[in-house]
C-alpha cells in the first residue's frame, strides 16, 4: 500500500481522486493493476465509503481506472491512451457547446499539415487497413446503410490515416478530434451525404498515399475536407466539376499496386 495522505480538499473525493490519479500516473499503478478495495483506500485517506465510490467514478470517466462486478471484480487500472483524451474532449465540446464549425476549421488546420508524415511514414500494412476499410465502407454503401455507419467508417479512413504519422502525442490528440465528429450529438443531428462521392474521394487519396505524390495527396485531402464539411449540413454536397488538369483522375484500383 503506498503512503497516502488522509483527504483535506472541501471536496473530498476530489482530494482522493486527485491523489490515486497521480499514483497511476507516475506507474505507482500499471496497466492492469487492481487498486486497494474500498475498505482499504477507506481506512489509507480517512473517508467514507460515498467518498471513495466517487473519486473511483472520476477516475473511471477519465479514462484512468475500470471498473469490474463479480467474482474476480474490482477497480482495474487501464492502458493510457486514446480514450482518456477523447474523453476529455468530448466533456469540454459538449459542455461549451462548440459548433460544428469550429470542428471542421480545426480539422481543416490540423490534417492537412500530417500529410508529409502520412506519406512518408505509411507502408504496407498501413494501406491494407485502408484497403479493408474502404471495402467495408463499399459494401455499406451498397447495401443502404444509414448515414451514422458509415460516418463511422469515414472518420475511421481519417484515424488509419494518422496512424502512419507514429508520433503517439499527435496520434492521441488528432484521432480524438476524429472521433469527435460522432460523439458529439449536436454534430451528427443532420448528417446528410452523398457517400458515393466520399468514397471515390477516399479511393483517390489512397492512390496518391501509394505512389507517394505529397503535393497531389495534400491537395485531395484540402478537397476532400471541404465535402466532409457538408456532411453536417442539410444539403447533400454535390461533386466539383472535373479537374481539367486530371488532378484527381487515374486512380489505382483498389487492391492493386501503385
Amino acid at each position: 500500500m503506498t503512503n497516502f495522505r488522509q483527504a483535506r480538499h472541501a471536496r473530498l473525493y476530489e482530494d482522493v481522486a486527485a491523489q490515486l490519479r497521480e499514483e497511476i500516473l507516475s506507474g505507482g499503478f500499471a496497466p492492469g493493476d487492481r487498486l486497494p478495495v474500498e475498505r482499504e483506500l477507506m481506512s489509507e485517506f480517512g473517508v467514507s465509503r460515498a467518498v471513495v465510490r466517487q473519486a473511483t467514478m472520476n477516475l473511471e470517466h477519465e479514462g484512468l481506472v475500470e471498473v469490474q462486478v463479480g467474482a474476480g471484480g474490482g477497480t482495474f487500472v487501464l492502458e493510457s491512451g486514446v480514450d482518456t483524451v477523447l474523453r476529455a474532449c468530448e466533456n469540454l465540446f459538449r459542455h461549451r457547446g462548440v459548433p460544428v464549425d469550429a470542428y471542421l476549421a480545426a480539422k481543416r488546420l490540423l490534417e492537412p499539415a500530417l500529410t508529409s508524415a502520412i506519406i512518408e511514414g505509411s507502408g504496407a500494412d498501413h494501406q491494407r487497413l485502408l484497403v479493408e476499410n474502404l471495402g467495408r465502407c463499399r459494401e455499406a454503401v451498397h447495401a443502404g446503410a444509414d448515414d451514422r455507419e458509415l460516418l463511422q467508417l469515414n472518420l475511421e479512413f481519417h484515424e488509419i490515416l494518422i496512424r502512419a504519422v507514429g508520433n503517439p502525442v499527435v496520434e492521441a490528440l488528432m484521432i480524438a478530434l476524429v472521433r469527435m465528429g460522432v460523439r458529439v450529438p449536436a454534430f451528427v443531428s443532420s448528417v446528410r451525404a452523398d457517400w458515393q462521392h466520399i468514397l471515390a474521394e477516399h479511393e483517390d487519396l489512397l492512390d496518391a498515399l501509394r505512389r507517394g505524390r505529397k503535393a497531389r495527396f495534400t491537395r485531395l485531402m484540402l478537397a476532400h475536407l471541404d465535402t466532409v464539411g457538408g456532411i453536417y449540413s442539410d444539403e447533400v454536397p454535390q461533386p466539383p466539376p472535373p479537374d481539367p488538369r486530371g488532378m484527381c483522375s487515374g486512380s489505382a484500383p483498389i487492391g492493386s499496386s501503385a
